[in-house]
């Protein structure tokens, strides 16, 4: 009985309900899927997870998080973005001209929600990446420090994804 107990405690811990901004967020965001979907090949923008990830690495405070989502949402500028790889793979993102408190009700969507990692979409980034390392003449090129990314993404992939 007391293992039984502990089972359900683990269960409804590992599926708390979202906060009530986050629960409109989800409704909101579903603009923002036109390009940030993970099943979207090729990409348009990086998928929520990666998004996720990387916000939380730089806020780990929610409320920084949330307010950095609609800044960024708002202006997306190159002089503040986070995830400079996409942009140069994919371009800016254009300003989403939403009410803030819609914007905040995003940012708690994507601060709250459990992701499931992208992995068709970084396979789909890994199938692109050998294909362009590999010259006119079939000898595989050498990228620099520009293969950093696809190194991190194989990482992530092999990680979570096999």
């Amino acid at each position: 009985m007391k293992k039984l107990s502990y089972l359900l405690l683990i269960v409804a811990l590992n599926t708390l309900a979202l906060t009530p901004d986050a629960e409109k967020g989800e409704t909101a965001i579903a603009a923002c899927m036109a390009c940030h979907n993970a099943e979207l090949i090729p990409p348009l923008a990086p998928p929520f997870y990666v998004v996720q990830t990387r916000y939380q690495r730089e806020y780990d405070d929610k409320t920084d998080f949330i307010q950095a989502i609609s800044d960024w949402a708002k202006t997306p500028t190159l002089e503040k973005a986070l995830m400079k790889h996409p942009i140069q793979k994919l371009g800016l993102m254009p300003a989403m001209p939403l009410p803030d408190e819609m914007l905040s009700q995003i940012g708690a969507y994507i601060y709250e929600q459990e992701f499931e990692p992208p992995c068709n979409h970084w396979a789909a980034v890994l199938k692109n990446s050998e294909s362009t390392s590999i010259n006119q003449k079939g000898q595989k090129k050498r990228h620099g420090n520009g293969n950093n990314h696809d190194a991190m993404v194989r990482m992530k992939y092999n990680q979570l994804c096999k």
